[in-house]
């Protein structure tokens, strides 16, 4: 009798594995087969480590990159990933980000590693990954549920400035990081970016909707920005403590002296580790930029 409860419960490991497995494409176009949820896993890239954290999985990460405000081992630099020491922390799972981390994949896959690739570019692609890491690491049901409250987020802001005609919007400029004394050129988001999108449904006008850029971050001329006269300026800070100190910066800056933002101090600053990282954290600036563009005055 005792045989056979063994055989039973391994039949039914078994069974449990299998069901477990599942195979998916990630961001990168890649066919990733998952045997069983991963138990250890080295994040290179923030903004996927943002997602875990997000998924209640905090315990599963056993690796980090230099550039990580999670606090687990680092393992060095995104680019190029240091392989024999991702290899020491001995992951069921690496993911990374798209883009410039491309060519590290293979790298990885060649030292016998297990590699996805997670790179949204949309509102849509985090909540869709969202549901991709919910299912890998069988947490489907929770995945599903917070996806679902996103979705009902960009819902709850699109109602809220769905009829406000273009002309009563405030154009917008976002920037990266506050412009120094002899910059010529300034990064931005632009025409497929996740924060061009939660601009435009928190009622606001980029003024870099049009324009491309890698990954949906171009550069902008000063002399395109003080034509298209923003209303407001939204910029990165990547500090805690230093905001009103960048935000300064820009009221101070004598190329935006005569621009709207500057003269009715409309200049705000969010969290650029954030803003900058395309996870289910950025959806908490659909909030902020609404009150920024319909609420209060800035510095």
């Amino acid at each position: 009798m005792e045989v056979f409860r063994k055989l039973v419960s391994l039949i039914l490991l078994f069974v449990t594995a299998v069901a477990l497995a599942v195979t998916v494409v990630d961001d990168s176009g890649r066919v990733v087969e998952i045997t069983s949820a991963p138990e250890r896993v080295v994040s290179l890239s923030p903004a996927a480590t943002r997602f875990l954290v997000f998924l209640g999985l905090e315990d599963k990460i056993v690796g980090v990159t230099d550039y990580d405000s999670y606090e687990a081992e680092r393992v060095g630099a995104m680019v190029p990933a240091n392989i024999e020491k991702v290899v020491s922390l001995n992951p069921d799972l690496v993911l990374m980000f798209g883009g410039f981390q491309l060519p590290e994949v293979p790298k990885l896959e060649e030292a016998g590693l297990k590699v996805l690739v997670v790179n949204p570019n949309s509102l849509n692609d985090i909540i869709r990954d969202v549901v991709l890491l919910g299912t890998i690491f069988d947490r489907r049901d929770l995945a599903l549920e917070k996806s679902e409250k996103l979705r009902e987020k960009m819902l709850e802001i699109g109602k809220k400035t769905y009829n406000v005609p273009p002309s009563k919007r405030p154009k917008v400029l976002y920037l990266i990081s506050s412009p120094g004394p002899d910059v010529k050129d300034i990064w931005t988001c632009g025409m497929g970016s996740y924060l061009n999108e939660i601009i435009s449904l928190a009622g606001g006008v980029n003024i870099a909707s049009g324009i491309a850029g890698p990954n949906g971050w171009p550069q902008l001329s000063l002399e395109y920005v003080v034509s298209q006269n923003p209303d407001v300026i939204i910029v990165g800070v990547y500090i805690s403590g230093t905001e009103n100190e960048e935000i300064k910066k820009i009221l101070n800056f004598e190329p935006f002296k005569e621009i709207n933002a500057v003269k009715n101090k409309r200049v705000f600053a969010v969290d650029g580790n954030v803003a900058s990282q395309p996870s289910p954290d950025v959806f908490e600036l659909l909030d902020l930029f609404y009150e920024f563009f319909y609420g209060g005055k800035g510095e």
